[in-house]
C-alpha cells in the first residue's frame, strides 16, 4: 500500500513537470475499482491534485482488465480535453496507438503500477521483489517441500515481475513443485474463486497458492471455504457458504 501512495506521489511530480498550463482536468483510468490498491491511488492522486487546485476536476473510470473499454475512455478524456492522463494500462503494447491519439491532442500520459509503450513517464514499483518476497514467504512456510500453485492474471508488467519473483525463488527449492502457473484470475475476486475451484478439484493435494493481487486472493480463500462447507454430492457454490454464515 505505501509503495503504491509513493508511485502516486511520484507520478503527480512527474506531470506537473510535463506541461505549465493551470491544471484543470484529469483523467485517471485503472484497472478495477473493486481492487482496493487502485481505489487507494485514485483517492491520493485526487487529493495531491486538490493541493494543486482545489477546483480540479478529476474523473476516475475503471476498465476491468478490457482493453477495448480502455479505449474508449482514454477517447473520451481526449473529447473532455483533460490536461494529463494517469492509467494503469490494460496491455503495455497495444494501448500504445491510445496513448499516440492522446498525445497528439497535446494530453501527456503517464503509466502506474505498469509500463506502457510511448507514455511520457511511467512510474513503478519494484514488483519482481514483491513476488521474491511473496515467493521466499511460501518456501519459508512449507519449509522447503510442497506442491504450490502460482495463480496468474493479465499479462502486464507488473503481474509478469511478480511471477517472475515468485518462481525465481521457488526454483531454488527442488522439493517445491508448481502444479500449475498459466491460469488467469482475471485480476478479480470473481476470477480468483473460478480458477480456484478448478484447482481444488483437480488436484487433490495443495500446499500453498500464490495469487497475484489482493483480491484473487480473496476469491482464492472464498473457494477454499466454500470446499470445506461443501455437502457431500452436491457442487460447490457460493450461496453454500453465504448460507452457513448467516
Amino acid at each position: 500500500m505505501i509503495k503504491r501512495l509513493l508511485c502516486c506521489f511520484l507520478a503527480l511530480s512527474v506531470c506537473s513537470s510535463l506541461f505549465a498550463k493551470e491544471v484543470k482536468s484529469v483523467g485517471i483510468s485503472l484497472g478495477s475499482l473493486g481492487n482496493p490498491g487502485f481505489v487507494l491511488i485514485a483517492k491520493v492522486a485526487t487529493a495531491e491534485l486538490k493541493k494543486i487546485n482545489p477546483n480540479v476536476n478529476v474523473t476516475v473510470v475503471g476498465y476491468d482488465y478490457d482493453l477495448g473499454k480502455q479505449f474508449t475512455q482514454i477517447d473520451n478524456f481526449i473529447a473532455a480535453g483533460v490536461d494529463f492522463i494517469i492509467l494503469n494500462p490494460g496491455d503495455p503494447k497495444a494501448i500504445s496507438p491510445a496513448i499516440k491519439k492522446a498525445q497528439a491532442a497535446g494530453i501527456p500520459v503517464v503509466a502506474v503500477d505498469t509500463v506502457a509503450d510511448g507514455a511520457d513517464a511511467a512510474v513503478t514499483t519494484d514488483n519482481v521483489q514483491a513476488g521474491t518476497i511473496a515467493g521466499q514467504y511460501i518456501a519459508d512456510r512449507l519449509k522447503g517441500k510442497g506442491s504450490v500453485i502460482i495463480e496468474n492474471g493479465p499479462q502486464v508488467s507488473s503481474v509478469i515481475d511478480r511471477v517472475s519473483g515468485v518462481k525465481q525463488v521457488l526454483a531454488k527449492y527442488p522439493e517445491i513443485k508448481i502444479l500449475s502457473e498459466d491460469q488467469d484470475g482475471k485480476g478479480s475476486r470473481d476470477g480468483g474463486l473460478i480458477v480456484a475451484q478448478g484447482y481444488l478439484t483437480r488436484f487433490p493435494n495443495v500446499d500453498a497458492i500464490f495469487t497475484i493481487n489482493d483480491p484473487q486472493a480473496i476469491g482464492t480463500a472464498l473457494a477454499r471455504q466454500i470446499r470445506r462447507h461443501r455437502r457431500p454430492g452436491r457442487p460447490a457454490r457460493a450461496r453454500d457458504l453465504r448460507r452457513r454464515n448467516t
